[in-house]
């Protein structure tokens, strides 16, 4: 009984042991520098260099107020860098690649693996390795740490897939895709200007005690007392606004573009000075959808166009984007819908929207 005993007790405390080896000291079973992949303190880390074997290269900075800069031009997606920087912090070798595909690999991150290099805040460098392929069912990734002969696959536990798409090069993939983003006491100015049409464009500006808005005289002969409750929840609908995508390089995109029917111009202005100037356009349908007219709103020319999106050209970053208009339609009220009455703290309700053209149909006033 005695004995029994004593195995048990020899059982219990090398299972511990067991357990505390390879899950309470598991961030990386294999100790050495050469897989040492993961970094647990990338709270220190100030800049990402990543780069293919055939020149693509992207570079990350930390900014003082901790966003970063995507190539020294551009706001990098914050999504994006939570996810590397998620990667870095969790990655851990699982094993090294077996003997018998130990060429294979090593030609594989020779050839087509993403360099990684990884530096703190005053430019000193703490990581470089490079990653490449997935592994057996797609799970884990391989990389080869910096003067290291040994590749090793990598993974992050409890992650069905492979890391290296999260060291993606692609400039567009990293590029953020905000439009808008402030706070309503940021906002100094904000018009809509519809091409042909004054009495429906309007501007609110916010630059003194509460906000008012700017309408063509004309318009101020028919309305009166402003509805100051959607004038100020006008103003809190540039939190958050992205565009789907950037298309510049696209084939023949000028001349789509030349071709297209502005539908208007937004301007956002804020107390700091930053300005953005976007262009919109809608995007026609061609003959295919034609018939297809209960899917489709139309243009000031009565074409059939995109329910679901909108081209816009950023007049100062001299981008061209492409718009969801769920996202969008928000912006293009007209001018009368802020001399509505109704309840201070209403929006303006959200309709599908015909455009109107003055020489077709008079533009309609609240009463």
């Amino acid at each position: 009984m005695k004995k029994t005993l004593v195995y048990l007790v020899v059982l219990a405390i090398l299972g511990c042991g067991v357990y505390w080896f390879f899950f309470q000291n598991s961030d990386n079973l294999y100790s050495s520098k050469d897989a040492d992949f993961g970094y647990k303190d990338t709270a220190s880390i100030g800049r990402i260099f990543l780069a293919e074997t055939n020149g693509v290269s992207v570079l990350l900075e930390r900014n003082p107020d901790n966003s970063w800069t995507l190539n020294k031009k551009y706001p990098a997606m914050p999504i994006q860098i939570i996810n590397i920087l998620t990667c870095l912090n969790k990655q851990t070798a699982l094993s090294p690649v077996p003997e018998k595909d130990r060429d294979r690999v090593i030609k594989l991150l020779a050839g087509m693996g993403v360099k990684v290099e990884l530096y703190d805040r005053s430019g000193k460098k703490l990581r470089c390795f490079y990653v490449a392929g997935q592994g057996p069912n797609y799970h884990g990734s391989y990389m080869l740490m910096e003067g290291s002969q040994d590749p090793y696959l990598v993974e992050i536990r409890g992650f069905e897939g492979y890391l290296t798409p999260r060291y993606t090069t692609d400039e567009a993939e990293w590029r953020s895709r905000s439009v808008f983003h402030a706070a309503d006491y940021e906002i100094r100015s904000f018009s809509v200007s519809y091409p042909g049409d004054p009495l429906n464009s309007f501007t609110i500006d916010n630059s003194g005690s509460k906000a008012t808005v700017q309408i063509d005289p004309e318009l101020g002969k028919t309305v009166t007392q402003l509805n100051q409750g959607r004038a100020n929840i006008f103003l809190t609908l540039f939190g958050n606004v992205n565009a789907e995508g950037h298309l510049n390089g696209a084939e023949h995109l000028d001349s789509i573009i030349s071709h297209s029917t502005l539908r208007a111009r937004l301007t956002l202005t804020l107390k700091s000075g930053a300005k953005k100037d976007l262009d919109v356009y809608w995007i026609e349908k061609d003959d295919r959808y034609a018939d297809l007219t209960s899917q489709t709103s139309t243009d000031p020319n009565n074409r059939p166009t995109d329910i679901e999106r909108l081209y816009a050209v950023d007049l100062i970053q001299k981008d061209t984007l492409l718009l969801q208009r769920l996202s969008f339609e928000k912006f293009f009220r007209k001018a009368y819908e802020f001399y509505q009455t109704g309840n201070a703290t209403e929006k303006p309700a959200t309709q599908p929207e015909t455009p109107l053209n003055n020489k077709k149909a008079p533009v309609q006033y609240a009463k």
